[in-house]
């Protein structure tokens, strides 16, 4: 069984990391999976995609030119390159994640009878875009997989979609067990204070109007308390810095920037964690990891977030409500036993439940189930 993974996209953003580390996953499972991504620019230092697989030890393969820009001559180069590589590598499956690598293997394979099967995963926060385009695409897919299952079942309604050939896996993460160093000092929290701990794009979508009224109105409860908001963005000033002086709350809030090295000994600082929603990819990877290092969470209830916190257990889910989420906040802040209790369920979950090597079980078993469905459906195939 022969896996070629396509991402076109050569950032180390939302969809990468769960992307690469299945990739991973499945060559540990003993799957031949090779990745293609889009090849990034050669003065780029920070996090891509072509690095971490690498340094994982992924079969890559850069020979695509993955342009998910405006670039008709890149589009049909692709076109033609992707069919030539899925024959003369005997390809079975080719696994999709972005928009652009989707419709560039259906277009490839488009008069093809025996090609290999396409399988799609929704990366989508909100599910993938109705219109008659994704349709089209949909009915030449074998495979739907997602993360959530409010999302899939999202997708199978709005798309008529074979309830038989989705699979949705666990999320996964990777709990961080190194050493972290203490980082209240340099942010200016004294030991005596609580912390709410934010990490994101800081962008107006995210549900941050709402957490920062909230935390105003647990801030006229409650002294000695702070936010700290790990992130960055283009729309900081629209989406934090205004509302901060709108509400008064500029030295009851941390702005701590984007952090790579002691990124993990940020969240050490957290005493919980709240998120409203997630980011454009859906996956909450943020909030599985702080979990994973055992803070409690509140999140709303929109998307994919309740199926992470359970609700009264690990952390709350609430509405996109100031008051509701203030008054949770109030609750375990003020509850150090129940606070203790919350963040060892969450690590538990993380640990449990969110494990790529079931993630990559689950995943490799949905390969084979299709490939014996296409074997009935066309009992002449090898």
């Amino acid at each position: 069984m022969k896996i070629l993974q396509l991402f076109s996209d050569w950032k180390w953003t939302g969809p990468a990391e769960p992307t690469v580390s299945l990739c991973e996953a499945l060559t540990g499972e003993g799957v031949d999976v090779t990745l293609a991504y889009r090849s990034a620019p050669l003065d780029f230092k920070e996090r891509t995609v072509e690095k971490q697989a690498k340094g994982r030890g992924i079969k890559t393969f850069d020979g695509f030119r993955m342009n998910r820009y405006f670039s008709p001559k890149d589009w049909l180069y692709d076109v033609k390159a992707i069919r030539s590589y899925v024959a003369e590598n005997r390809v079975d499956i080719i696994h999709t994640n972005l928009s652009h690598d989707y419709f560039t293997a259906i277009f490839s394979l488009l008069f093809s009878s025996k090609g290999p099967l396409i399988i799609r995963t929704d990366h989508k926060r909100d599910g993938m875009p109705v219109n008659r385009f994704m349709s089209w695409a949909l009915k030449r897919t074998d495979g739907l997989v997602s993360y959530s299952s409010s999302i899939m079942n999202q997708d199978i309604e709005a798309f008529r979609f074979s309830r038989e050939r989705t699979c949705v896996i666990p999320p996964g993460v990777r709990p961080y067990s190194g050493p972290v160093r203490d980082m209240r000092d340099e942010f200016g929290i004294k030991t005596d204070e609580k912390v709410v701990g934010i990490i994101g794009r800081l962008k107006p979508d995210r549900g941050y109007d709402v957490i920062l009224k909230a935390f105003r109105l647990l801030r006229n409860r409650m002294d000695k308390v702070k936010l700290l908001i790990m992130g960055r963005s283009s729309q900081i000033e629209q989406s934090i810095k205004q509302p901060l002086v709108k509400l008064g709350l500029q030295n009851d809030v941390i702005l701590a920037g984007y952090w790579i090295d002691d990124y993990f000994s940020v969240i050490s600082t957290f005493d919980i964690f709240v998120m409203m929603r997630a980011g454009s990819d859906g996956t909450a990877r943020a909030l599985r990891e702080v979990m994973a290092m055992g803070k409690p969470a509140i999140v709303s209830d929109m998307g994919m977030l309740p199926e992470l916190v359970e609700d009264g257990q690990s952390g709350y889910v609430v509405k996109l409500d100031e008051h509701e989420l203030a008054a949770r906040f109030d609750e375990i802040l003020s509850d150090g036993e129940k606070m203790k209790n919350f963040g060892i369920k969450a690590k538990e979950t993380a640990v449990e439940k969110w494990n790529f090597a079931a993630q990559a079980q689950a995943m490799k078993g949905f390969y084979e189930k299709l490939l014996t469905l296409k074997k009935k459906d066309n009992p002449g195939t090898v």
